[in-house]
């Protein structure tokens, strides 16, 4: 398993390839900063200019790094909010997201007198999957660079159970106020593989900003989503930081190791 952002996780086939091509993805990477630079300070206004790298460097990117990384598995985070009993099913096993699952889920808390039989049927009736189905079900959603749980970005979904499959459109503000006294914040980290259509290519542009960062270059690992699809059912909780301990807070700052200095 690998950080995507950390090339001292990579493997040494991975460490070779990336050695063997560091002269184009040093003069690739010059030239983007180069010319980024020259687009924002141009006066007058130029339009960004094309970098004369970009054909061996895409070419690199797409028919040789991302066959070695669809082979790769990688450290994933995910951020959200649980109840105990749901972090424990999760360690054994993870579900993507559907209107099925987010039933199941409701009727538990129904169970458990945690929500009313009234309030679940409206969480169903408003969630974005009544629309949106076909787009938001079968992925469990993760970053492949740590965010810290102070982020503008994840607040939302450490801060309301259930998710945007519940929150996202829900009309009764007294009900969304109760989703956020349930349950607690939690970073999962995960361990999965990037065999899923598109994922390795996707991710590669972290692979390729990180090594660029370790010659020398002015760019941090940017990271993206990644949407976890046919490769769950090898995927692997690992560790859930818990909102009040230690290493809740240390995320993207401590730890892991050195993770500060690498993604910025």
């Amino acid at each position: 398993m690998i950080d995507l952002w950390n090339p001292n996780s990579y493997t040494v086939e991975l460490q070779q390839l990336l050695t063997a091509e560091s002269q184009l993805i040093f003069d690739y990477q010059s030239e983007a900063y180069r010319l980024m630079d020259e687009h924002f300070n141009s006066s007058p206004y130029q339009s960004l200019k094309s970098n004369r790298f970009n054909a061996d460097y895409l070419r690199f990117q797409e028919h040789t790094l991302s066959p070695i990384l669809a082979k790769t598995r990688i450290r994933a985070w995910h951020y959200t909010r649980l109840m105990n009993h749901e972090v424990n099913a999760m360690y054994q096993r993870l579900v993507p997201s559907s209107l099925k699952f987010l039933q199941e889920r409701l009727n538990t808390l129904v169970a458990m007198e945690v929500l009313t039989q009234e309030e679940a049927n409206v969480l169903l009736e408003e969630s974005p999957f009544r629309s949106q189905g076909d787009i938001r079900s079968g992925k469990l959603w993760t970053v492949i660079v740590p965010l810290r749980s102070s982020d503008g970005g994840i607040s939302p979904l450490l801060g309301s159970w259930g998710g945007e499959s519940a929150y996202f459109w829900l009309s009764d503000e007294s009900l969304a106020a109760k989703l956020n006294t349930l349950g607690v914040p939690r970073i999962l980290e995960i361990e999965v593989g990037l065999s899923d259509d598109l994922n390795a290519f996707k991710v590669s542009d972290t692979v390729l900003e990180a090594w660029a960062k370790k010659l020398g270059i002015s760019v941090a690992p940017s990271g993206c989503d990644l949407a976890i699809t046919n490769c769950l059912s090898t995927a692997k909780l690992m560790r859930v930081h818990t909102e009040g301990e230690s290493s809740f807070d240390a995320v993207a700052k401590t730890y892991p190791e050195g993770v500060s200095e690498l993604i910025t």
